[in-house]
C-alpha cells in the first residue's frame, strides 16, 4: 500500500494518562516520546506500539533531539540533560547543564542537531548552550535572547533559527556560535521546521505561518492559517509535504513546501503538542490527553540496530545575509 504522509490519522489510544509534550525519531523504526508526568516511552515499530521506560528525570521533559549514530539527548525543567547512546533504550544524567540563576530560568525548552556532533539548546533564561561532541559536554554561550527561548530549527549550511518569548527571531550562520537579532514577529513563535533547500516555516501563537526560502534571511507572513490560534508543533515529511498541529486539535497539511495549507479537520480532542516524522511515510502526533495518533499505511518492521562510528564533521560555509 502507498504511504500516507500525514493525510489520514488513527488514534492509538491513551499511551499515558497525562499530556504528551515531545516526540523524536531515532532511525531504524525507533521513536521516543515524553509525557507530562515525566515518563519516557519508546517504540521500535514505527510508533505502532509503545513501552514505558519509566521516570528518570526529576521534572518535565520538553525537548528531545536525535544526534545520529544511536545518540539522543533530552532536557528537563531542572536544567539537566540526559543522554542515550543506544537508541533511547537507556539514559545517563549528565547533571545540571543550565547555568541560569533561577529555577524557572533553568528550564530547558529546545534543542536541535546541527550535524557532525554539533548541538545547540536554549533555556527559559535566554541562554544558549552548544556541544561539539554529540551532547557529551556543553559550553554556555551566555544570555543571547531577551527572554525565554521557545523554538529552534536548523536550516542547513550552518544556519540556525531561534524564536523567543518577546517575539524576536534570532539567526546564527556559524553553527550556533554567534547570533543576530532579525526583529520581531506578530506573536510568539512556538514551532519551526526545515523543509530543505533553504526553505523554513514558523508557526506563532496567533495561528500564523511564516515562510522563508533563503535560509531564514527573510520571512513572508502567510497570514492566519488556523483560527484556533497557537501552533505548537510542525514536521516535515519529505516530498514537499509538511504538517502542523494547533491548540484546537486541528492538523493542517501542505504539499507545496509550506506555501499553501489544507485543513484536515479535528484530529485530536485536545491541543497537539508534539509531532514527528518516522520515515516511510509514517508520522505521529501526541496531544494534551496522552493520546498518540499515527498516519501510516505501511508495514513497520522491527530493527535491532548497532551504533556506528561517529563521523567527522564536514565544514560548510554560508553566504546568507541578515533580514
Amino acid at each position: 500500500m502507498a504511504s500516507d504522509y500525514g493525510l489520514n490519522w488513527t488514534d492509538l489510544g491513551i499511551i499515558d494518562s497525562n499530556g504528551i509534550w515531545v516526540m523524536a525519531y531515532l532511525d531504524n523504526g525507533i521513536t521516543v516520546l515524553a509525557a507530562l508526568d515525566d515518563h519516557v516511552y519508546r517504540s521500535t515499530d514505527y510508533g505502532a506500539t509503545w513501552t514505558d521506560l519509566g521516570v528518570f528525570t526529576s521534572n518535565h521533559i520538553v525537548p528531545i533531539a536525535y544526534l545520529g549514530n544511536g545518540i539522543a539527548i533530552l532536557g528537563d525543567y531542572d536544567g539537566h540533560v540526559y543522554r542515550s547512546t543506544d537508541y533511547g533504550a537507556s539514559w545517563t544524567d549528565l547533571g545540571l547543564i543550565s547555568s541560569s540563576a533561577t529555577a524557572i530560568d533553568r528550564q530547558i525548552w529546545v534543542m536541535v542537531n546541527l550535524g557532525g556532533g554539533i548541538t545547540v539548546m536554549g533555556d527559559h533564561g535566554g541562554h544558549i548552550y552548544r556541544s561539539t561532541d554529540y551532547g557529551a559536554s556543553w559550553s554556555d554561550l551566555g544570555v543571547v535572547t531577551s527572554s525565554a527561548i521557545r523554538s529552534m530549527v536548523y536550516l542547513g549550511n550552518g544556519i540556525t533559527m531561534v524564536g523567543e518569548g518577546n517575539k524576536h527571531i534570532w539567526r546564527s550562520m556559524d553553527y550556533g556560535i554567534t547570533w543576530s537579532d532579525l526583529g520581531t514577529t506578530l506573536s510568539i513563535i512556538y514551532s519551526m521546521a526545515s523543509l530543505g533547500n533553504g526553505i523554513g516555516i514558523m508557526g506563532d501563537a496567533g495561528g500564523r505561518i511564516y515562510r522563508s526560502t533563503d535560509y531564514g534571511a527573510n520571512w513572508s507572513n502567510l497570514g492566519v492559517i488556523t483560527n484556533t490560534y497557537i501552533i505548537y508543533c510542525m514536521a516535515y515529511l519529505g516530498k514537499g509535504i509538511a504538517i502542523f498541529g494547533d491548540a484546537g486539535g486541528y492538523v493542517y497539511r501542505s504539499t507545496d513546501f509550506g506555501a499553501t495549507w489544507s485543513n484536515l479537520g479535528v484530529i485530536s480532542s485536545g491541543s497537539i503538542y508534539g509531532m514527528a516524522y518516522l520515515s516511510r511515510g509514517v508520522a505521529i502526533l501526541g496531544d494534551e490527553y496522552g493520546h498518540v495518533y499515527r498516519s501510516a499505511s505501511v508495514i513497520a518492521h522491527r530493527h535491532h540496530p548497532t551504533i556506528p562510528t561517529e563521523p567527522n564533521r564536514g565544514k560548510e560555509l554560508s553566504r546568507m545575509g541578515s533580514l
